[in-house]
Parts: C-alpha cells; structure tokens; sequence
C-alpha cells in the first residue's frame, strides 16, 4: 500500500515547484517554494491597535471590559512568550489564492482580502476585538470561509466566544507558575502570584488536568519541518482518558504551544500534525463524541492553522473507523490529509522532514531521547518543542 495524497496541490508538491504569494496588500513578488515569503501590512488596512481605539456604537460603556482588558494585556506581555519574533510567514501558495477566488466567484462573492479584514474588525465588538488570538485571526476566518464574509464574521465571533469560555489564555498559562518562566521572576509570574486564590486555584486544577492528561505522551511538539514547522504528534495507541472535557482540554493545551514554537522558530502560523499508530487497539479509540469535539475545535476554532496531516502506518482496522471519521471532516482539511505507509510514504515523509530528527513513527532514522512530560510541561518554555535546544 502506498502513500494516498488527497490533495491535488500536495501530489503536486512532490513533483513540481509552486509560488508562494504574501497574504493581503502584499509586495508582489514570486519566491521558490522554500522562500520566505513576508506579510507586510499596506497602509489601506487599518492596525488593530488603531482598532481597539475604535468604540462601536454596540457597546454600552467603553470601561465595561477593562479588567478583561487588562488580563488579556498581562498574557500577551508574558516573557514566556516570546516577543522578539520574526516577521509573519505566509503560507498561503499562488495554488491558494487562485483557488480561494474561484470558490468565492463560483458562490458569487469577491474574493479581497483586505476589505474583508476590515469589515470583520468592523464588526467585532470592542471586548471582541479583546479576545483575538493575534492580529492574523480574521483573515484566517475570511480565507477558511473563501471570500463568504457573512460566514466568516459569524465563525469568527463563535470562536471569541468558545475561547472565552473555554478558558484557552488559562490553558495556555496554567504552568507559568513552574518552570523557567517562573524562577526568571518574569511578569508572567508576577501576573499570577497577584491573582486572587480563587484565580490560582483554578490554574493549578487546569495544571493537574493537563499533565494528567499529559503522563503518556499521546500529544506533544517535538522538531520542526524542513520550513520551521512544529510538528506535534498525536499517538491514538496511548490513549489514557476517558475525560472528554480533559481530552479537549489537553488537546488545546498543545495546540496552542506548537502554534507558538512555529512562530517563534520561523514566523509561520501553520503547524504539522503526525498520527502514529503503534500499539493501537480498538479498546484505543474514542467515543464518536470525541472524535466529533476535536474535529469541531480543529476546523472551527483553528482554521487555516494545519500545514498538513500525516497518518502513519494506520492498521487495517482503521479503514472502517476512517469510512465513518471523513463524513465529518470538511473537503478543505481532508486536502491536507496524506496516508503515509510503504515507500512513497517514506518518500513523503522524507521531503517534508529531516528525518533524522523526528520520531520513529514519522519516519525517523535515528533514537531520539524518551519524552518526559514533566521536563516538557514544567521546565521547557512554551514556545519551544520538547528536547529543543534553548539559544
């Protein structure tokens, strides 16, 4: 069995060279395919800082928010997470692009991307704005959604909401309190030694979740792409929980911080995602439920966020698993989706990794030291992948 390529644009990556093209109000520009390709803002889109000025007629007191405010402001400015970092990445292709505007005309829409920012920025509520992951987040939306600007605004306000209530800044910092961060004194740390007991008590539980959740190793980032990628692996076969609240959780936990070793590491937003199957039993798989949930948060919550996703080496009981999996799984991430098993898969695997640093079950040349989820939870800063070296 070879490896099966559901994407025409990643069956032409193994034989062709594409472009990359920069994102909105770009300076046009081809580079090769292992280019940096930079997002420069022009100056017809308006800055999101100039935005978080703006107080929209919908809002019924400018100081409603402001303790929500100032939370959000302490997270961004945590040491843990870097702020020297590179300029944006896109990695959106001319292949992209091109497709983007024909879906969106094919619907009967415009396909812009600057106005269609503008236009999200314009209807998001000032505590909205507040909530955005980084700068970047609408015109992830508006790209996800192919020019349909209705959908986007719609989706994008869903998610605001879900990370709100899902907690995901207190995910992302339930172990700020350990580790590095914690004993450079940075503010991160200052930030929650201030917090009110009930707020650390809450962090704590989220800790004790995560790293439970966290004993076996099933998720975590380790290494990078051959472009500055995380690569974060998931491993079904060592399955712990039966938690799905937790599972979730968990899941978001490490999302999150491939997300920011990919943009520390190389100005990218996009993360690659390795499924391995050793030890896989059928008492492994998950509720349909949690198959369901994880695909919400995955393509909901993260569009535009997976590079790509290999899965390696499934067993033959996973075909009649997978037949009933992809109903739920949207056209455009199912594109992104490779089978990688045989030489072909190797072959894959080797073009998009060194392999002499990745994981047996992506392809992996050489013995890696054995993860321990305590060293990659409580002493490796967030933004780094686990046994990275720390410059």
């Amino acid at each position: 069995m070879t490896v099966l390529l559901r994407s025409r644009s990643l069956m032409r990556g193994i034989f062709h060279h594409h472009h990359h093209q920069t994102g909105p109000a770009n300076e046009k520009g081809n580079v090769s395919n292992n280019a940096a390709c930079v997002i420069t803002h022009s100056h017809a889109v308006t800055p999101l800082s100039d935005w978080n000025n703006y107080d929209d007629p919908s809002s019924t007191s400018s100081s409603q928010y402001d303790d929500a405010d100032n939370a959000n402001n302490n997270i961004s400015q945590s040491p843990s997470r870097n702020n020297n970092l590179p300029p944006i990445i896109d990695d959106c292709t001319e292949l992209d692009r091109v497709r983007r505007v024909e879906i969106a005309k094919s619907h009967g829409f415009v396909y812009d991307e600057v106005h269609g920012v503008e236009s999200i920025l314009h209807a998001l509520t000032r505590h909205e704005r507040t909530l955005l992951a980084d700068d970047n987040m609408p015109l992830r939306h508006y790209r996800a959604e192919k020019g349909n600007l209705n959908e986007a605004i719609r989706k994008i306000k869903c998610t605001l909401k879900w990370r709100e209530e899902f907690q995901v800044e207190d995910i992302k910092r339930c172990f700020d309190n350990y580790g590095p961060t914690a004993d450079e004194g940075s503010s991160s740390s200052s930030s929650l030694s201030s917090s009110s007991p009930e707020k650390r008590e809450q962090l704590n539980q989220l800790a004790n979740a995560v790293e439970y959740e966290n004993e076996t190793g099933k998720i975590y980032s380790r290494g990078y792409d051959k472009q500055g990628r995380a690569i974060l692996y998931l491993t079904p076969g060592k399955e712990n929980s039966n938690d799905e609240y937790d599972n979730m959780r968990h899941l978001v936990y490490h999302l999150e911080r491939a997300i920011a070793c990919t943009r520390r590491k190389a100005g990218r937003e996009k993360v690659c995602i390795v499924i391995g199957y050793q030890g896989f039993k059928l008492t492994n798989s998950p509720p349909m439920s949690t198959v369901k949930h994880t695909l919400m948060i995955l393509q909901g919550h993260y569009p535009e966020r997976m590079h790509r996703a290999y899965i390696c080496d499934p067993p033959l009981m996973f075909r009649s698993f997978w037949k009933i999996i992809k109903m739920f799984v949207d056209s455009a991430t199912l594109e992104k989706i490779a089978f990688c098993t045989g030489k072909e898969g190797k072959f894959l695997l080797e073009r998009d990794f060194d392999t002499s640093t990745t994981e047996k079950q992506a392809g992996g040349t050489k013995k890696l030291r054995e993860f321990s989820s305590k060293e990659f939870l409580f002493r490796t800063p967030f933004d780094h992948t686990f046994d990275e070296k720390r410059v």
